[in-house]
């Protein structure tokens, strides 16, 4: 149609974050009924961990530049590997990390540590924005409770908290006023025995 020009580009660029908003939240509104309706099954794989967050470093890249944060990975040289459902373990992650990124201060940085603890692979993800109050506490794993500064529609908690125990796992969140807050999973390592089943 020929070029645009910058207030075309601009409604054009506008149109399309917005509609990848929409898909996302359309996507979480699906993941929640299908866990809800007792028929998500996880996709078991052994999956490389340094590869998975070097996948994910890359893949949050974007939405650090535009949070105006940077990211720091702590994590041992060799992480080893999990049975685990990687599409599942990634959206965990990028969940988190887009949530810190929501509360963080711009120029701040939010952290990721990775560790192991016998099969369990257990990381926290953290930030030092405002920290969530005690009353609000209760209520972060709730649908549709959005409490962070750039809005939106409240799921990303929920579903980790529902991925995470589709793993057997834990989540804690650790939060104080004026000091951040901590959010801490633990995953472990499915058995070989699910792993073959699943295939």
């Amino acid at each position: 149609m020929g070029e645009l020009n910058d207030r075309q580009a601009e409604y054009i660029d506008h149109i399309a974050t917005s509609s990848a908003v929409l898909l996302t939240i359309v996507n979480d509104i699906l993941d929640l009924a299908t866990v809800d309706a007792g028929i998500m099954e996880l996709d078991y794989n052994e999956i490389n961990l340094t590869d998975l967050l070097d996948d994910v470093s890359m893949q949050f890249a974007d939405r650090l530049y535009e949070a105006q944060v940077t990211l720091e990975i702590t994590a041992p040289d060799n992480l080893g590997t999990i049975v685990a459902d990687q599409q599942r373990l990634k959206q965990i992650l990028i969940k988190l990390l887009s949530n810190a990124a929501n509360f963080a201060p711009e120029g701040s940085s939010i952290g990721l540590k990775c560790w192991r603890e016998g099969a369990d692979l257990v990381f926290t993800v953290s930030d030092r924005g405002p920290g969530i109050p005690q009353d609000v506490l209760k209520t972060v794993f709730d649908r549709f409770e959005s409490h962070g500064r750039r809005g939106g529609a409240g799921l990303g908690l929920s579903i980790v908290e529902s991925f995470v125990s589709l793993h057997h796992g834990t989540v804690t969140i650790d939060s104080h006023e004026g000091r951040g807050t901590n959010v801490t999973c633990r995953i472990p390592s499915a058995t070989m025995t699910s792993f073959a089943a699943a295939e």
